[in-house]
């Protein structure tokens, strides 16, 4: 004897015939309800044919400035040419009689928007299994377009009113208000860098920052700086996309910054006992930080938006750095790489937003900046700028400050600070190298530029007290006056 209960599911498309009656009813008591569904509402949000005719044409009449009854929806169908005209009338009377009251029309309104989200829903899923049947897609590609379908889908359902003024001015000062009392100069990330918290209040959730640089000037080592100061400081879980460097290669460069040691050394292993205790107490420190590292030479937009989206459904996300931009690629590629980098940054920004993490982005600039007298980086040097410059909210630079300066005028005039430099290098028998670190963009604070020393032997970054305006080539004249002083004056 079979004592397994039967179990007979309803398999029907998802709808509600009354609530689209019910809607479409007090659209013809009060015309003005439409005013609020245009927009939020579509045709095809209803399921039965003639419902989606019917709002089509109370949606066109209403655009036109023209009255909504059963007359003007009769020969608006007649002009999309609906072809069941001659029956339509006695069912728009109906329609209205059916209606009691208009008291629970919002209710209705939502039965329509969820039972059309179930529909759409329910055709990515069909669409979703006849892929995975056919195998159009490797395992990788085909859960990026499962999240990405889902995600779609979910967004539909988060449509919001509009905003007033009184309801924005109060949620605002609340905010505002929160920060009274606080003394805090930073209201997002702390990088680690006193003047660049100043100028950005930190690293802020959503932001897209772009952090470029030419080759060999240290923007891979600063933004290492930037991680594990961000982990360290925030007690945040930061999230690494190394596309060029080796994890090997990249834990060298944190090992050399972390514990005060060569990186020359470590590399080759030429290390004494000291050093070795030094490398092993940072392995410790190291430890106690959350950071993730993808090393994935090949990675696309793609595996790093399905990898912070897994990083922050287990609330293990506050930062994204990837190094770097030019390296990443997107399926289906035509070959306009500018048209595919502006992609990618766009997608970079909207991730950011979504997630409500800030994500720095390295990359390169181009070398039209290498062939000018000044040099100093400009937005239009980014490489493959596309829309990198519109879509990010801090552009930073990263340039030699001998490259913009002047040095015959420059060591003449600051012959204390030289020798404090050789002082200092001659200590540590190592070359450090003046950088400048400009703010290019930024859309909630100031544009500034701070100097930085970079010691390339040890991967760290030291932030200056104070900008040492550069002495460029067109004040070279003035600055000899200056040395000569009034000799020439008769």
């Amino acid at each position: 004897m079979n004592n397994k209960k039967e179990v007979v599911y309803n398999r029907s498309v998802p709808f509600n015939t009354e609530a689209e009656v019910y809607v479409l009813g007090s659209i013809f008591i009060d015309n003005k309800i439409i005013d609020g569904l245009i927009g939020k509402l579509a045709d095809t949000d209803f399921y039965e044919p003639r419902h989606v005719m019917i709002y089509r044409a109370m949606v066109n009449l209403r655009n036109n400035g023209n009255q909504i009854d059963v007359l003007s929806v009769v020969e608006e169908l007649k002009r999309l040419n609906y072809n069941d005209v001659p029956n339509i009338s006695n069912y728009l009377v109906e329609i209205i009689d059916s209606v009691p009251s208009i008291a629970s029309v919002k209710l209705y309104i939502e039965i329509v928007e969820e039972k059309a989200i179930e529909r759409k829903l329910l055709h990515k899923m069909q669409g979703l299994s006849d892929d995975i049947l056919n195998h159009r897609y490797e395992l990788n590609d085909m859960l990026d377009k499962v999240e990405s379908n889902i995600m779609e889908v979910i967004k539909l359902r988060r449509t919001s009113e509009f905003m007033t003024l009184t309801e924005a001015a109060e949620e605002v000062f609340e905010k505002i208000n929160s920060y009274v009392g606080k003394d805090q100069e930073i209201i997002g990330l702390d990088t680690g860098y006193p003047n660049l918290n100043k100028a950005t209040l930190g690293f802020q959730k959503g932001d897209l920052m772009i952090l470029a640089a030419r080759p060999a000037v240290g923007k891979s080592s600063y933004a290492i700086n930037l991680a594990l100061q961000v982990a360290k400081n925030n007690d945040a879980h930061v999230a690494f996309f190394s596309l060029e460097m080796s994890i090997e290669q990249l834990m060298m460069r944190i090992y050399s910054y972390q514990a005060g040691v060569d990186l020359g050394k470590i590399r080759s292993g030429n290390l004494n006992n000291d050093e070795l205790l030094l490398l092993s107490l940072a392995k410790e420190d190291l430890a106690k930080q959350n950071l993730y590292f993808d090393v994935s030479p090949s990675s696309n937009i793609a595996d790093i938006r399905t990898k912070c989206r897994q990083l922050k459904n287990a609330g293990k996300l506050d930062f994204v750095v990837i190094d770097y931009l030019q390296l990443i690629t997107v399926e289906n590629s035509r070959g306009n790489r500018q048209e595919e980098v502006s992609k990618i940054s766009r997608q970079l920004k909207t991730l950011a937003q979504e997630l409500q993490v800030p994500i720095l982005a390295l990359s390169q600039l181009s070398r039209g900046v290498e062939d000018r007298e000044n040099k100093t980086p400009q937005l239009a040097d980014l490489r493959e700028s596309g829309s990198i410059e519109q879509d990010a909210d801090i552009v930073f630079f990263i340039y030699r400050r001998k490259d913009v300066e002047d040095q015959d005028v420059a060591d003449q005039l600051n012959e204390k600070l030289k020798e404090e430099q050789l002082q200092r290098e001659s200590k540590s028998k190592k070359e450090m190298l003046e950088v400048i670190i400009s703010i290019a963009k930024n859309r909630q604070g100031p544009l500034q530029d701070f100097d930085y020393h970079f010691y390339g032997h040890l991967c760290r970054f030291t932030e200056q007290k104070e900008f040492r305006k550069p002495i460029g080539k067109r004040k070279k004249a003035q600055g000899m006056r200056r040395l000569n002083g009034n000799n020439n004056n008769n």
